[in-house]
């Protein structure tokens, strides 16, 4: 018997500590320390393998220590250009998450994989810039001042083209930073495929034999990128190829819905498109801009036949898309437009579906899903494909209980999605289904008296008209989760969100604080939508 009490508490909150980290936290951090080490690891090698090399001496005699941190940051260079288009390789990545890697693998992390790879490129480069200057330096200290350092940096190939590398990278860099991507995107566009210009810079950058060794037979040093980037190269160019054939395959407007909130609900007919519930797709109007693919998540299910997404006017873009469909915003109500022959309605092109966390709903026995606004859309197929799999059930779901969180500050957005929920509800499923509403934002004496003359508790909300009860102001998530580890003990419960960012990090640092690592108590797996 441990004679320590003070000792044992501490060992097992440090254990609870590491379980809450291994299961948010963990997978995605390992990968990103481990790929760091990896750089690390390969620079150190190349740095002792340019410093020790007896082929390599009259080199480093000439440029002396800074030889070998300039091709130690060029390796470091090289295997990050081999692994950056691979994270956003949709159709790979998709095939992963429907395998037994996505358990592995913390796929749903790719966009931020991508911009790590990104900013360690930025940082290699800097090095082997900053290396390469003392290395002219060296060089014309050498020759007395017979090469001169510009001539080197500038008029040589290899100078020009790493210089022109460096200029393009800074523009993909500088154009893709959040703020410039959300207000300009077609400036991020087109200057993000400046990489084929930056890949194909490297691939001529190292042939011009600058670094010599002293053995003939070997020759040149620092050619061989291409190498090692022409495989994940080949496999994104059949991603953009799948992606323009896909994307062209036949696609027509079935139907315009608009709903209050400035929400507009578009239903499209495309036979190739073959979608799950929490997928998601690209969508492009050429009559507004044929460069700019914009991702909705689908709300339609499998059963029906036809793919339908809901967009919410807030942008630039998404306000011309709704105007182009027909939408007034200054009427009340909900306008059903019905597409026919004589309609005048955009062509649309869609690319997709492609998988997202969502998908993964079905895999725990209790899940929680979190919507805020717009953010419901995901959860707006997975609820019709629960009432599906109840209707008309064809196999064994794993699924037990689902809590379902609204989260909205206008009252009027409760509206384009009620219908669905009302439906649900008639299914008298509520040992499976719990749905909670919140409301965040104010109401005039007007509404509220409303509200209290309608509501009847337990037959019809006042404000929504369902048997669920709306909540006024925001969700206390502490008694929530509370109350879920209370009633899910041992059990792997899975958190899944979309919305804004203030939500997103609430709902995570919950997550990881209720996670406990002891088999009989709870532990909550948090999935965000990421596209």
């Amino acid at each position: 018997m441990d004679g320590n009490p003070g000792r044992r508490r501490k060992h097992h909150k440090s254990w609870v500590t590491f379980s809450n980290w291994m299961v948010n936290e963990g997978p995605a951090q390992f990968v990103a320390v481990a790929w760091i080490a990896i750089q690390l690891a390969r620079f150190g090698y190349i740095v002792y393998f340019y410093d020790t090399n007896a082929n390599y001496r009259t080199m480093r005699t000439v440029l002396g220590w800074s030889l070998p941190v300039a091709r130690g940051a060029a390796a470091a260079i090289t295997i990050n250009c081999t692994l950056i288009l691979l994270p956003v390789c949709r159709n790979i990545i998709s095939s992963i998450r429907s395998s037994w890697l996505n358990r592995l693998v913390p796929i749903d992390k790719n966009i931020k994989f991508h911009k790590l790879l990104g900013w360690c490129i930025c940082f290699w480069t800097f090095v082997h810039v900053g290396a390469h200057m003392f290395n002219f330096l060296h060089l014309q200290q050498f020759a007395d001042g017979l090469v001169a350092a510009e001539f080197m940096n500038i008029k040589t190939m290899t100078g020009a083209t790493g210089q022109a590398a460096s200029v393009v990278l800074m523009l993909m860099v500088t154009s893709s930073i959040s703020t410039v991507r959300r207000k300009h995107f077609e400036t991020f566009w087109f200057t993000h495929h400046l990489f084929v210009l930056f890949f194909g810079l490297l691939m001529v950058h190292g042939d011009f034999c600058v670094v010599k060794s002293d053995d003939p037979e070997i020759g040149c040093a620092g050619a061989a990128f291409w190498k090692f980037w022409l495989a994940s190269g080949i496999l994104y160019f059949v991603e953009r190829v799948v992606r323009e054939i896909r994307g062209g395959m036949p696609t027509h407007v079935y139907k315009v819905i608009q709903h209050p909130s400035n929400v507009v609900e578009v239903q499209i007919k495309k036979d190739s498109c073959m979608a799950k519930p929490g997928q998601y797709i690209f969508l492009c109007c050429p009559e507004i801009s044929r460069y700019q693919w914009h991702p909705f998540t689908l709300t339609s299910v499998e059963q029906e036949d036809f793919i339908s997404v809901h967009v919410r006017a807030t942008g630039d873009w998404t306000k011309d898309f709704a105007g182009r469909l027909g939408c007034v915003w200054d009427k009340k109500g909900c306008v059903v437009l019905e597409a026919s022959p004589k309609s005048r309605l955009p062509r649309l092109l869609v690319d997709g579906p492609y998988g997202t966390a969502s998908e993964d709903i079905f895999d725990f026995e209790i899940s929680v899903c979190v919507g805020a606004g717009i953010g419901v859309t995901p959860f707006a197929s997975i609820l019709k494909s629960i009432w599906y799999r109840i209707q008309n059930p064809t196999s064994a779901v794993r699924l037990q209980k689902v809590y379902f969180y609204w989260i909205c500050r206008e009252k009027e957005a409760f509206e384009w999605f009620v219908d669905l929920l009302s439906a649900i509800e008639e299914q008298h499923i509520d040992r499976f289904l719990s749905i909670n509403i919140y409301l965040t934002g104010t109401m005039n004496e007007a509404e509220v008296n409303n509200v209290m003359v309608n509501h009847k508790a337990g037959v019809s909300d006042g404000l929504t008209g369902l048997r669920s009860t709306t909540s006024y102001g925001r969700p206390n998530l502490d008694l929530i989760f509370q109350q879920l580890a209370r009633d899910h003990a041992g059990t792997d419960v899975g958190v899944f969100f979309c919305g804004p960012k203030p939500l997103d990090k609430q709902l995570h640092a919950a997550c990881n604080k209720y996670t406990m690592g002891d088999e009989h108590e709870t532990r909550f797996y948090y999935r965000k939508e990421n596209f």
